[in-house]
């Protein structure tokens, strides 16, 4: 929440889904006097294709960010990305490189995404292109990327069917429509903890990974060729590798406990 009431670009609307959990989250919303910011609830089993469709929602600005509980952006990330969208009117999205820290706060990786994209706009079908060859989201999470609102709404609801495929499966709906921007400096961060998804689901992320590239193949046939499908494979499994390889480190150093 610090970030984003910190941010330079002042014209916000900031919607906050609180899902009735047990750490106090829904006093400290209540005692923020901010009046740009606006609390929705939702009630308890809501999956996070649910939360995200109803945050997604709610937004009623030209431009969407969606953005994870413990993540961060940087003071000037909005004003830098609404930037981007404007000086590309054909854009649907823009996405930026981001940082990816512990669960203290400290920088493990800096400038991470964007992996084998060139240029500053590109064409969003190349970039779906690029996450399936590379079996990865070079894209990056939410927090990485600032959405035109409208365009975001038409592609409605986002979809948990692969749950760690959450934010890449609505890429692949969005990006195709238009034009990428992309931004080759770090916009914010992205925490790894043992609370987070990525560092507790390694198999089924690879699972679900193969998953999202068989539907991208089967709804786009005249694009894989058995070179893309060789790529692909290989590129998931180096993926998961390495962040299993990270994720023990990290472990075995402690940085991915939280202080509290």
């Amino acid at each position: 929440m610090d970030s984003l009431l910190g941010q330079t670009y002042s014209n916000l609307e900031i919607v906050v889904s609180e899902g009735g959990g047990s750490d106090q989250s829904g006093e400290y919303l209540a005692a923020i006097s901010d009046p740009r910011v606006r609390v929705i609830d939702q009630p308890p089993g809501t999956s996070a294709a649910q939360n995200w469709t109803a945050v997604s929602q709610a937004a009623s600005g030209e431009f969407t960010k969606l953005i994870c509980q413990d993540d961060l952006i940087y003071p000037d990330a909005i004003a830098k990305q609404v930037q981007d969208l404007t000086r590309h009117p054909e854009a649907v999205m823009a996405t930026a490189q981001r940082d990816i820290i512990d669960a203290h706060g400290t920088p493990i990786v800096r400038g991470r995404g964007l992996s084998g994209l060139k240029g500053e706009y590109i064409n969003g079908s190349d970039v779906i292109h690029a996450c399936f060859r590379q079996g990865t989201n070079v894209i990056g999470e939410p927090l990485a990327v600032l959405f035109r609102t409208q365009v975001l709404h038409d592609a409605l609801p986002w979809e948990d069917e692969n749950p760690l495929m959450l934010d890449l499966s609505m890429y692949s709906k969005v990006a195709p429509l238009g034009g990428v921007v992309t931004r080759r400096e770090s916009i914010g961060a992205f925490r790894v903890s043992n609370a987070s998804w990525s560092t507790r689901l390694a198999k089924e992320q690879l699972d679900q990974t193969r998953r999202w590239q068989d539907g991208y193949a089967a709804t786009h046939p005249e694009l894989i060729t058995a070179l893309d499908k060789v790529r692909g494979t290989t590129g998931r499994h180096i993926q998961t590798n390495l962040r299993r390889a990270a994720y023990a480190v990290l472990s075995a150093r402690g940085r991915l406990d939280s202080a509290s």
